[in-house]
């Protein structure tokens, strides 16, 4: 990889990839993946499957990337991509029979915490990520996009193809909705 190459914008990139120079793609998917792998990690808890969705969003990108329209970043094209891809691979996993392995109690003990407050932030965030997974796309995806990915409302606007007010409402909503999921939860682990 060439410094002249790292100095490019995305748009020269994306140019010399379509005209043949594939050695640019690679510096293209460099440039975000660190954010790409961020997007992902946010809607999917497990981490082989975070891995096959980005191999899945980067093929897709690899595939359609003459189909990319600036209107938006480069940026928020993948991580539109990205977005669908998880949301594709949650409704099928809701078609297959959900298997748990068994729990290896080892890997939450850490030098810093209890065990029992490992346990409490694993179980906080197992809640927090079932909560989540239960809105509805409509709102969950804003929810994302806007808390999990810091994405602004304008960003967030323009990747749901919506406007600023309606992100603004949904998000409202998708909050509450998420408060009350949460108070619906009971915390599971208790000290013995």
């Amino acid at each position: 990889m060439t410094p002249a190459l790292n100095a490019c914008d995305d748009s020269v990139l994306i140019e010399q990839v379509l005209a043949g120079r594939t050695e640019c793609f690679d510096v293209l998917m460099d440039r975000h993946m660190t954010a790409l792998r961020r997007c992902i990690a946010s809607l999917v808890g497990n981490v082989a499957e975070a891995e096959d969705i980005l191999q899945e969003v980067l093929l897709k990108a690899w595939r359609h990337l003459a189909a990319f329209r600036a209107e938006s970043s480069f940026r928020t094209w993948m991580s539109s991509i990205a977005v669908n891809e998880a949301l594709q691979s949650y409704r099928r996993s809701k078609c297959r029979p959900s298997c748990q392995p068994p729990i290896d109690l080892d890997s939450f003990a850490s030098s810093g915490d209890s065990v029992l407050a490992s346990l409490v932030k694993s179980d906080t965030h197992i809640r927090i990520r079932r909560a989540v997974e239960s809105l509805p796309e409509i709102y969950r995806s804003v929810l994302v996009l806007r808390d999990f990915e810091e994405l602004s409302s304008r960003e967030t606007a323009q990747r749901l193809a919506s406007t600023v007010p309606a992100v603004k409402s949904r998000l409202f909503r998708a909050r509450f909705m998420l408060s009350k999921a949460l108070k619906a939860q009971p915390l599971t682990v208790t000290r013995r």
